[in-house]
């Protein structure tokens, strides 16, 4: 037994809530809801409105005598301000229960109303990881009931909710115990209609949880296992699920892959490739997904020297036949895979993201102040960042 293998035989971990998960799940939504609350917050986007799951979902509640409230202006990276508004509207409408529908930033959002709704002040009070002295989350908070419309930021199986300070520009944390939502619904037919594009930058932003998760200072026998899993059903099933998404069994394994690598995360945490991305996402709106997918083979090639063994166990999870070949070379072999994964998916570069040359420093300064550097398995300087921004361009 090595002394790596000992000291990850001790270990904490914590899974907020409980899973439901399955095609046709869906319809257990209106028993769950009326176990944890009597009026829903009903929290969505407009696309999913034009969609038609909105009026899909509440008729499901409606129909069970439970009423609904909808709030369906959720945005990118929702912002501090924004949670505070509709959680004012929450507690006006005397609702006891959230329900998020959509992808990640829905699910953040309905998070972060899940406290601002039932703790004193602005949720800005109980961001964590800021320096300061958050406030801390309460079992207080409303229970939230998930049902994630994408496979990719695992909000629904993670203790975290990400809102943004337009201020500061800078994506931040509601963490602990109590911010996780009280169940995740996850239905992979909610999930087919994701166009290709977003199928593609979401899925590859769960194969980023995974691998970061797997690399991570934090890492750990349960993680480590959660993680190579997520790694080998993201590979295998994300070129079909982006290209052919009609097929149920590829969205499945998707879904089921996005919450084993945000099992993973939760308790792993994550590392410079995300650091690198929350900037990106805070200063240019860029998609958070699109802007980690950039990011992650430059970052896993900077890496790699501080754990080629874990890189090498990548590789092979992402179905590279690694016989014969050094630590070293599985681990260029895993990143020159990702990298044909982000040609072969439409990935843009930063270049044609428009972003310019003249924003690298500004990132690269914000990078080394994200949480997540802590727990990359290589300490960067800001010479480093630069250089993969410039790769990544």
């Amino acid at each position: 037994m090595t002394a790596e293998t000992m000291d990850k035989e001790i270990f904490t971990v914590e899974w907020p809530g409980k899973i439901i998960f399955g095609a046709g799940k869906l319809s257990d939504l209106a028993a769950e809801a009326k176990s944890l609350g009597r009026k829903v917050f009903l929290v969505t986007t407009k696309d999913l409105t034009r969609l038609g799951l909105t009026e899909r979902t509440r008729k499901i509640l409606e129909a069970a005598g439970i009423p609904v409230i909808p709030f369906e202006d959720v945005q990118p990276d929702p912002t501090c301000l924004a949670v505070d508004q509709a959680s004012a509207l929450a507690r006006k409408e005397k609702c006891d229960i959230v329900v998020a529908l959509g992808g990640g930033s829905a699910i953040d959002f309905a998070k972060g109303v899940s406290v601002a709704a039932t703790h004193d002040g602005p949720v800005w009070d109980y961001v964590t990881y800021t320096g300061a002295n958050a406030k801390p989350v309460t079992a207080r908070v409303l229970p939230v009931i998930a049902i994630p419309t994408t496979a990719g930021t695992a909000s629904e199986v993670t203790a975290f909710s990400i809102v943004t300070d337009t201020a500061r520009k800078k994506k931040m944390v509601i963490g602990g115990q109590f911010v996780g939502a009280t169940l995740a619904l996850a239905d992979p037919l909610l999930t087919v209609a994701m166009p290709p594009r977003i199928t593609a930058s979401t899925g590859l932003d769960a194969l980023t949880h995974a691998i970061e998760a797997y690399v991570s200072k934090w890492a750990m026998i349960p993680t480590d296992v959660l993680a190579l899993k997520a790694i080998e059903l993201i590979r295998k099933n994300i070129v079909t699920a982006t290209k052919n998404g009609s097929c149920v069994e590829a969205r499945s394994a998707m879904l089921l892959g996005s919450m084993m690598a945000g099992f993973a995360f939760t308790n792993a945490v994550l590392g410079l490739v995300h650091s690198i991305a929350h900037p990106l996402s805070a200063h240019f709106n860029l998609p958070h997904g699109v802007a980690n997918a950039i990011g992650l083979p430059y970052v896993m090639e900077y890496n790699m020297a501080s754990a080629p063994a874990r890189f090498r166990d990548i590789a092979v999870a992402l179905g590279i036949d690694v016989t014969g070949m050094s630590d070293a070379a599985a681990a260029q072999a895993a990143v020159d895979l990702v990298k044909s994964l982000n040609k072969e998916l439409e990935i843009p570069t930063l270049k044609e993201c428009g972003i310019t040359r003249d924003m690298f420093d500004l990132i690269a300064e914000d990078a080394l102040k994200e949480v997540s550097t802590l727990f990359n398995p290589r300490d960067p300087s800001k010479e480093d960042i630069l250089a993969i921004l410039e790769k990544a361009y």
